[in-house]
């Protein structure tokens, strides 16, 4: 996990599927410092449904908090992926890093 100001970046990578499950929570249990976290998932290939729930369980948590959640993608596949499980309404999706952190350093949580 990387820290830029009040914005906590959780930086995934390979194929995420119930195998990483528990070095995927950890990795979101460690973002507990800024005000917005970014969820670079920009080096993932591949991901399944256990990992979408854990993001969305995820994002449900940082609602109840007032943080903001971003999700920072790379690959067409996993684009699709988010958009066929109905996160890229769930969550503010980018594929552009600069463009992820101005928004989560500029936006006020409603």
């Amino acid at each position: 996990m990387d820290s830029q100001s009040s914005i906590d970046v959780v930086r995934l990578v390979g194929e995420l599927d119930v195998s990483r499950r528990s070095e995927l929570r950890t990795a979101l249990s460690q973002a507990t410092g800024g005000r917005a976290v970014l969820i670079d998932l920009g080096a993932v290939s591949y991901l399944d449904s256990t990992v979408i729930a854990d993001l969305l369980r995820f994002r449900a948590e940082a609602d109840e908090n007032g943080r903001l959640v971003a999700l920072l993608i790379g690959s067409r596949q996993v684009a699709r992926v988010l958009e066929y499980a109905g996160l890229a309404q769930a969550f503010a999706v980018f594929d552009d890093r600069g463009r992820a952190l101005t928004y989560l350093a500029g936006t006020s949580p409603t």
